[in-house]
């Protein structure tokens, strides 16, 4: 799924959480691609040599496929969730879950074509080859969920008001 999206859906499913932590969970929900593909992008902004439509895969750099590995993969979450749970002697933090949401979300919209999501890493190198986040149905089915999420969430705030 796009980057948009994650954040727009991970807002939705924690909209009742105190604002600090929906604030959070939205970072923890785009993070993933922030952080492989972040660097990437503004790079190439820099370099003024911004791409129309998907860029190519051969125009990816390699740091890009390591640290999307990390950052997708149930396996690293799994660890890093474990580990705060410990530094916080055992209570859970649940805005750290939308990162696992969001690899979730990545293992039924990512296809071989593109990224698909190495849920598994550094287990196994296995990966699904799903439905393509892109593909215009997708994106109009998706964002007019979200558009329908969205006025439900404004609904209720006015009849609660």
């Amino acid at each position: 799924m796009d980057t948009l999206a994650h954040g727009l859906w991970t807002n939705v499913i924690y909209q009742r959480q105190r604002s600090i932590d929906r604030w959070w969970a939205i970072f923890f929900g785009v993070a993933p691609d922030l952080f492989s593909f972040g660097p990437f992008f503004v790079t190439r902004l820099i370099d003024n040599a911004w791409p129309a439509g998907r860029p190519s895969l051969a125009s990816i750099p390699v740091y890009v496929s390591i640290i999307y590995s990390y950052t997708h993969s149930i396996v690293i979450w799994l660890i890093v969730f474990g580990l705060v749970v410990l530094w916080r002697r055992g209570r859970v933090w649940w805005p750290l879950s939308a990162w696992l949401v969001h690899i979730l979300v990545d293992i039924g919209t990512h296809t071989y074509e593109f990224f698909p999501t190495p849920f598994l890493f550094p287990l196994s190198s296995w990966k699904i080859n799903a439905i393509n986040w892109a593909d215009p149905t997708f994106m109009i089915v998706n964002y007019s969920l979200l558009l329908l999420a969205y006025l439900e969430i404004y609904r209720r705030r006015r009849i609660s008001s």
